[in-house]
């Protein structure tokens, strides 16, 4: 199975993936199946994995020497598993260029002896690589593009792409919510059919929506907008001291934290300059500033609840005519909905004990209230610059600039000589 183990972030930056290379393992018995079969999915890259692996290749290819062909099947599968992006380049080159962007990556154990164990027992080599097969849909659709794709510029794109599916949460792939970022669009898949689909604005360049899989949990109907510290710090106290009208021009009020019972702070009475210092800049602000319920409120009637460490959801917007544009980064790393209202009618339909009736009346009260799910949808927010949907790839633009900052480990004739990524 998969393990989480880490995030690459401008802010956490602890964890990487390990490079392909290396890997020690000695001689192991290959029968001529195993032999021929593993040759025939190194020569046609059945997985996509080959990626930096073509030098060892060539070797076994001169010596026939079964260590290096053990080598090569270990290190296939960790290409397999966890793909043939240079982590750690982008790792440093995102925290150097944007402190607000986050991707998460989930990378999947590789065992050299459990490899070469099952080997010595016999077992067909596509039995050995299935369990590190990405469970996401678009893994074998993409590979196929890639295959018939005849664009070098295409090829690298599509190429790109199947490596960061490899990178995704291995879980929950069968009832889902999918929004890719890139593409401006939200999807809701139920038993591996697709069910709804709606257009979606997502986070300016300057606040990336991030990237990573949660679990929606509840929604919170007549929402209150909790403004994250961050915001707060670089927008929202700037605009405060300038204008003491503000907050209440904007229905917004300051409270000690978010509940909704706790009681107001006179913000007259708050030094906001102190808050601005830098020694605050990574420190939790002992006032919090929320924006009331009503129909002003940016998050408009009802958010769709994922807990994260982001402080990201789904939610509708005041701000309709924003859809209308074909390129819909507008947000601070939030996902506004289009069609929010239909969501809300499918969701309290089938995943919550309350009735559609219950939660229409809920709506109409437009009192703040939060409504449980039964059953938990998991959410997977992606970055997939080429998709593909009935047999055709669609590529989008590379908004948050990640297609560049992604170098891939494959031959450098691929990316020096044939392509340039724009």
């Amino acid at each position: 199975m998969k393990l989480k183990i880490g995030i690459f972030s401008a802010v956490v930056a602890s964890f990487f993936i390990a490079g392909c290379g290396g890997a020690g393992v000695g001689g192991s018995s290959w029968n001529s199946a195993q032999k021929s079969e593993f040759l025939e999915i190194l020569q046609e890259d059945r997985y996509s994995s080959v990626c930096d692996l073509q030098p060892m290749i060539n070797q076994y290819q001169q010596t026939k020497d079964d260590k290096i062909l053990s080598k090569l099947l270990v290190n296939y599968t960790e290409n397999l598993a966890n793909g043939c992006i240079d982590i750690d380049s982008f790792q440093r080159e995102l925290k150097a260029k944007n402190p607000n962007a986050h991707y998460e990556v989930y990378k999947e154990y590789v065992s050299s002896s459990d490899v070469l164990g099952k080997l010595s027992k016999g077992a067909s080599i596509q039995s050995i690589l299935e369990p590190y097969v990405p469970q996401m849909p678009q893994f074998y659709p993409l590979i196929n593009a890639y295959n018939s794709a005849i664009s070098p510029v295409s090829k690298y794109k599509i190429k790109l792409n199947i490596e960061r599916v490899k990178l995704l949460n291995p879980n929950n792939w069968d009832t889902y919510v999918l929004i890719n970022v890139p593409e401006y669009k939200f999807r809701l898949f139920e038993n591996g059919q697709k069910t709804l689909e709606f257009k979606v604005i997502v986070g300016k360049p300057s606040w990336p929506t991030p990237i990573f899989s949660s679990t929606m949990k509840y929604i919170t109907v007549h929402p209150t907008w909790n403004v994250p510290d961050n915001i707060a710090r670089k927008e929202e106290i700037p605009k405060i001291i300038r204008d003491k009208s503000y907050l209440k021009r904007h229905n917004m009020v300051v409270k000690r934290d978010y509940g909704l019972d706790s009681p107001t702070v006179d913000p007259s009475k708050i030094n906001w300059r102190e808050y601005l210092k830098p020694e605050w800049e990574n420190r939790e602000l002992p006032y919090k500033i929320i924006e009331q319920s009503g129909s002003r409120n940016a998050l408009g009637r009802v958010k769709f609840m994922f807990p994260n460490r982001y402080s990201v959801y789904m939610h509708d917007t005041n701000n309709k005519k924003l859809f209308a544009y074909p390129q819909r980064a507008f947000s601070h790393g939030c996902v506004r909905l289009e069609k929010p209202l239909k969501l809300l009618g499918h969701i309290s339909t089938y995943y919550t004990k309350q009735k559609f009736e219950e939660v229409g009346e809920i709506l109409k009260a437009k009192k703040t209230k939060y409504v449980n799910l039964a059953q938990n949808i998991p959410v997977h927010i992606v970055y997939l610059t080429a998709y593909v949907e009935n047999g055709v790839v669609n590529f989008f633009g590379d908004i948050y600039g990640y297609d560049r900052m992604q170098k891939l480990r494959v031959p450098t004739t691929m990316v020096e000589k044939e392509v340039k990524v724009q």
